[in-house]
């Protein structure tokens, strides 16, 4: 039952009609991000609770988040009070037609920390008879032998799940040194070829791939990114950078953008674009692709303001991110954007282990000689390996766990990688998927039948990817 004590009665008429909706059946959705935000919080735990709006909804979303704030420990003063410490929180719930709008403040400053909005799940909002409404497109998941090791003939880097109609055919795209390419897994786990893109530059090192419906048509669209390495005798190896957009069409892969000679990721059905530096692996804002009549490009405003990498920082929404620290643990930031600095929560995690490939090379602006002034002692550039893949998946992150390696002088790997799972809510980290005995190199996880979630790994040999390749299909099902 709602700890009334630990609720001031400012507004008593208010209390009383959120208490006598208690009856019904709470229409609260889980408000993630603002939920991580008020756990990270550590001044007083004082709240100032605002609602607004005319919606039917609107007395058991505000119980529900009475009910959720009282159990987190915070004492709760309805509306407005102008005796709260000036380290408090104010809360804004407004629910217009089935949609809910929750912000989060800080009351010393007014910086916006947590912003949400959703549909209620028991509002049915209208529908326009002049607007169509696009379903979703489903990923599939096949019926394929669980745990089932499939050898590959390349050796790719990157892997992304494709929705394909299909329920008996898993459809992937994976990404390596000499291209794209896409291939349907049908129930005797064989490797079909769908489509494939070969850059014309043969010396390539892939980078990055990533997937989803930026457009709104239903399919989903592939970002690929390569490095080019170009190696002076007196300027050391710089990797230039090469991208691009592709479209899905009748089986074939068609190129939707110029080579955009940056870092792409997709987030949330969104492409964003991040610039290299002449001395800098990652520099500058994060830019939003914009679609021109069917091509796309960078937005000329940044999106993402704070986010320093496109690839170590994951945002989960406009003002909340994941983050991977120097030592490899994953962190919570809030307050993403603000002219202030994020809050950063602690690590969700130890150390997740070193992930080394792929890289890019920067030329370095001063040279170092590393023993001697021989030429063999200078040291040209550095190496700057790209974060792991953070994949959010509804109130569900994951990423991997490095926790093979071979060691110095030796030639056989030891331990085993794994796929873990971090409660976006809660901060609790699983382990639902078995680990594996190879080098995870990438991973691709959706949802699958009787409310289970499937993943998809890609594994090799070695870390940098030039041994034996293979993919692993492992499936859990969660509660």
């Amino acid at each position: 039952m709602l700890g009334i004590a630990q609720i001031n009665f400012r507004l008593p008429a208010l209390l009383i009609w959120l208490l006598s909706v208690a009856w019904l059946p709470t229409a609260y959705a889980e408000w993630t991000q603002t939920e991580r935000s008020l756990i990270a919080w550590e001044d007083s735990k004082t709240i100032d609770f605002i609602v607004a709006g005319d919606d039917d909804g609107l007395a058991k979303e505000s119980l529900a988040l009475l009910q959720r704030l009282v159990g987190l420990g915070y004492k709760v003063t309805l509306g407005r009070h102008p005796g709260s410490p000036v380290s408090a929180l104010e809360m804004r719930l407004t629910v217009t037609d089935g949609m809910a709008t929750l912000v989060l403040n800080r009351t010393r400053d007014g910086i916006t920390i947590g912003a949400e909005q959703r549909h209620l799940a028991e509002t049915t909002a209208p529908v326009s008879a002049n607007k169509s409404t696009r379903l979703a497109s489903q990923p599939s998941v096949g019926n394929y032998v669980r745990d089932r090791r499939i050898d590959l003939d390349r050796q790719p880097l990157r892997i992304v799940w494709l929705n394909q109609p299909n329920p008996d055919i898993l459809r992937v795209a994976l990404l390596d040194a000499t291209g794209l390419s896409v291939y349907d897994i049908d129930n005797t786990q064989v490797l079909k070829p769908v489509a494939e893109f070969r850059p014309s530059n043969p010396s390539l090192s892939a980078l990055y791939l990533d997937a989803g419906d930026i457009d709104a048509d239903g399919h989903a669209e592939i970002v690929a990114v390569w490095g080019e390495n170009n190696l002076s005798g007196f300027d050391g190896i710089d990797t230039k950078l090469h991208a691009w957009v592709f479209a899905q069409d009748k089986g074939a892969l068609r190129v939707v953008s110029d080579d955009l000679q940056g870092y792409l990721r997709i987030n949330n059905n969104a492409a964003y674009l991040q610039r290299r530096g002449v001395n800098q692996a990652f520099s500058g804002a994060v830019y939003k692709l914009a679609n021109n009549n069917g091509r796309f490009d960078a937005a000329k405003t940044p999106a993402f303001l704070g986010l320093g990498n496109i690839y170590q920082q994951t945002p989960i929404d406009h003002a909340s991110a994941f983050s991977l620290d120097d030592n490899n643990r994953l962190l919570y930031l809030s307050g993403v954007g603000a002219s202030q600095s994020a809050v950063v929560s602690e690590p969700y995690s130890e150390a997740l282990g070193e992930i080394a490939f792929p890289v890019v090379y920067v030329k370095r602006e001063e040279q170092e000689y590393l023993l001697g002034f021989a030429e063999s002692d200078r040291i040209q550039e550095d190496a700057i390996p790209l974060a792991r893949r953070v994949l959010i998946d509804g109130n569900t992150a994951y990423t991997q766990v490095r926790g093979r390696n071979t060691a110095l002088l030796e030639f056989k790997a030891e331990g085993e990688d794994q796929l873990v799972a971090i409660d976006i809510r809660s901060g609790q980290m699983s382990e639902p998927f078995s680990a594996v005995g190879s080098f995870i190199l990438d991973f691709t996880v959706r949802r699958g039948p009787d409310n289970s979630r499937v993943a998809i790994l890609l594994l090799n040999d070695k870390a940098d990817g030039s041994g034996r390749s293979s993919l692993r299909i492992q499936r859990y099902a969660t509660d």
